[in-house]
């Protein structure tokens, strides 16, 4: 009878290589072959990304994982839940690990929320948990991606980390997110950042910022020969003071003069200012990709039309999310004769995406929608609960026949060629019906799917 295969006397190249076809959860199964397989287990050639999750049934794992491989590990996100001290303080732990850590390229935070539950001593452990960021910083030898997630009190110390990433990162960095979200978008804490805190980066492809530190010589520290080309731009939108500096058409200009192929995103975050104040924000030049507003309470109707004009070439994605008003949909006032975001559809020939909950639209603008925009329309996000039907004499009812409703679903589907129907209540984010839920559990993943 011929002797079975002898697994254990495969070289260590061999098993490694087998090891990299696996999944995770198979590599410390099949790592149970023998003590050969075991030891190959953590080769560093096998762990070049792990994702650190601290929640309950996770945890063990992660700080196994951080204890083997934390020291070598090139891309490492850190997730936790932001209002869980336990989950905090274990991010803080595998945070120091991560610390010691030079060959790391790939560092990225992401708390839950904006806002961390800080165990006990708030001041020291925060104290100590920038002190571990800062190493992470300055003992890794060539990072290309940094992120702190969107965490408010961690980003007001973005000069600091800026300065370490320009001193220490300055020629390999290449993604940097610094936008934050604001637990109360009208009372918070701001940082000064000019345009001398950008000079020393030199491979910046994409970069997140609030709207508050934005300014004109900031877009143009930007505008240098000796710099890679920027891709992507991400402004967060909170607060907008009366004596922030206007971003002109000429800066955008410039700006996208040395980048073209820069794309520019807006996340407007419980701002009604920011909705008041669009048509001042947006410029003919700024190259407005994608458009987004998570709870402002308003929209502006005619910033809406303006996009249409202004960004045809460049739009391809709307999002617009709030609550209801006492269990029915907002109405949004329209300046023309035609729907803004049937303009939208039919201007814009970009769009792809396009998605509107908590506010009140009518059969027939779907309808006009998705015949403008038919196939190239790959997402089409609107509530059954928000359409209506509009009477001749301009009287609004709620589409509730299913006879209706079935017939409405196949004249979307037509259009667009594809299987399309409504978002159900129960699909839809609680903060949608209740104002007390948690808002940042219906925006989060979005931005940060910004980060990828």
């Amino acid at each position: 009878m011929a002797a079975g295969p002898m697994w254990g006397s495969l070289p260590s190249i061999a098993v490694s290589e087998i090891l990299s076809y696996l999944s995770y959860e198979d590599r410390f199964k099949v790592s149970s072959t023998c003590k050969r397989w075991r030891m190959c287990l953590f080769h560093p050639s096998l762990w070049h990304n792990i994702t650190f999750d601290v929640s309950f049934t996770r945890r063990q794992k992660s700080r196994y994982l951080a204890e083997r491989c934390g020291r070598f590990v090139r891309e490492a996100v850190l997730r936790f839940n932001s209002h869980n001290m336990t989950e905090v303080r274990e991010s803080s732990r595998i945070l120091g690990v991560l610390s010691a850590n030079k060959n790391l390229q790939y560092f990225s935070l992401q708390p839950s929320s904006c806002h961390v539950e800080w165990p006990e001593n708030q001041s020291n452990f925060i104290d100590r948990y920038v002190r571990s960021i800062e190493n992470v910083i300055v003992h890794s030898r060539k990072l290309h991606h940094f992120s702190l997630g969107y965490s408010e009190e961690l980003l007001l110390n973005s000069p600091r980390f800026i300065e370490l990433l320009g001193r220490s990162h300055g020629h390999s960095l290449s993604k940097l997110y610094l936008a934050s979200v604001k637990e109360d978008s009208e009372n918070y804490d701001t940082i000064e950042l000019d345009d001398y805190h950008f000079q020393s980066f030199r491979n910046l492809t994409h970069i997140s910022l609030d709207f508050d530190y934005l300014s004109n010589s900031i877009l143009h520290s930007f505008v240098d020969r000796q710099k890679a080309k920027l891709q992507q731009m991400i402004l967060h939108i909170h607060g907008v003071s009366s004596t922030h500096e206007r971003i002109t058409n000429a800066s955008w200009r410039l700006l996208t003069t040395h980048h073209p192929e820069l794309k520019v995103t807006l996340n407007l975050i419980h701002s009604l200012d920011g909705v008041v104040a669009l048509l001042d924000i947006l410029q003919p030049s700024m190259p407005l990709t994608h458009f987004r507003q998570f709870f402002c309470g308003h929209i502006n109707s005619a910033a809406i039309t303006y996009m249409s004009t202004l960004y045809r070439d460049s739009l391809e994605s709307v999002y617009i999310l709030d609550g209801l008003m006492e269990g029915y949909p907002l109405d949004y006032t329209v300046e023309t004769d035609e729907d803004p975001f049937v303009m939208l559809a039919w201007r814009c020939y970009k769009l792809k995406h396009f998605t509107l909950i908590g506010y009140k639209i009518s059969d027939d603008d779907v309808i006009a929608i998705a015949r403008l925009r038919g196939n190239k329309l790959e997402t089409f996000g609107i509530p059954q609960c928000s359409i209506c039907t509009v009477s001749d004499d301009g009287e609004y009812d709620w589409m509730n026949q299913e006879t209706h409703i079935d017939e409405f679903r196949s004249m979307v589907s037509e259009n667009m060629s594809w299987s399309w129907r409504p978002i159900e209540d129960e699909e839809l984010p609680m903060a949608v019906f209740d104002d007390r839920a948690d808002a940042e559990r219906a925006y989060m993943n979005i931005l940060f799917s910004d980060q990828q």
